[in-house]
Parts: C-alpha cells; sequence; structure tokens
C-alpha cells in the first residue's frame, strides 16, 4: 500500500508545473529530458486520468535544473520532513549590488501586478494562479541571491 496521500500527489503535481514554468514552459523542456511534451504533461496534470502519474527522478533534476530552482526537489524534501540548503560551492559570490536591489524590486513588482491583473475581474482563475506562482518563484529566487550574499558577507 502506497504511503504518499492524494494531497501530498497533488503537491508535488504543483511543484512540477511551477517548475516547468520556471524553465521556459513543457515545450522548452521537451528537448532537454527523455519524455515527450505529451508525458510531461501528465506529471504535472491534476486530472483523474492522470492523478498518479508523477515525474520521474531523473526527470525531476532535469527540470529543476532548467528552472534553475529546486521545486521539484524541494517539494520532495518537504514531503519527507526536510528543506533544503543550497550548497556553498554553487552559491552566488560577490557584495550586494544596485542590479540586486533592482532585480528583487522588478521581480516583486510583476508579483504585484500579476496579482493586481488577476483581481479585475473579481476573480482569479486557474491560469491567473500559475502566472501568479511563477513570478512569486522568480521574486524569491531574486531575493534569495541577496540572502546568500548577506550571510556570506561579501558586502565589504
Amino acid at each position: 500500500m502506497r504511503t504518499i496521500s492524494e494531497e501530498e500527489t497533488r503537491s508535488l503535481k504543483g511543484a512540477t508545473e511551477a517548475s516547468y514554468t520556471l524553465g521556459g514552459g513543457v515545450r522548452c523542456f521537451e528537448l532537454l529530458t527523455r519524455v515527450n511534451a505529451s508525458s510531461l504533461s501528465k506529471y504535472s496534470s491534476f486530472n483523474d486520468e492522470n492523478a498518479t502519474s508523477l515525474i520521474p527522478v531523473d526527470v525531476a533534476v532535469e527540470a529543476d535544473r532548467q528552472a534553475k530552482s529546486p521545486v521539484i526537489t524541494a517539494a520532495m524534501a518537504r514531503l519527507l520532513g526536510y528543506r533544503l540548503v543550497p550548497d556553498e560551492a554553487d552559491q552566488v559570490r560577490g557584495p550586494v549590488t544596485e542590479q540586486d536591489a533592482h532585480n528583487v524590486l522588478r521581480e516583486s513588482m510583476d508579483v504585484s501586478r500579476a496579482i493586481l491583473d488577476a483581481l479585475l475581474d473579481k476573480h482569479v482563475d486557474s491560469l491567473e494562479r500559475k502566472r501568479i506562482a511563477k513570478e512569486a518563484r522568480e521574486a524569491i529566487r531574486a531575493i534569495e541571491q541577496v540572502l546568500i550574499k548577506i550571510e556570506n558577507g561579501d558586502d565589504e
């Protein structure tokens, strides 16, 4: 008997969709992995027919690489009660710059714009939720890069 719940499966499918979105979409990703766009879509689909189709581990790694963020891997770790910590060898180096400030502001404004656009008709649909999530993840990535630089103390 499987120990993974329906809610956990949905969480992984949501993370898979987010990774695809950050990586440029399923069509962009299809050329980088061993599976076609149809199979990739099944891994993020919430419909009954694909309810138990989850992304294989190797494809998840490729998706997260393309997304430049461990979205799926982090979701898996959370389900197991863990969190990911960046490997210091792969961390961003250097002092915090004005460009970092501009990146954080731009990405945060994109989140705000996506939310406001979605609320124009007083209803947030699934496509709008995906756009908001994508923009939020990009903002989080920009903020995480600043945190890494600050925590490394390279701003002197």
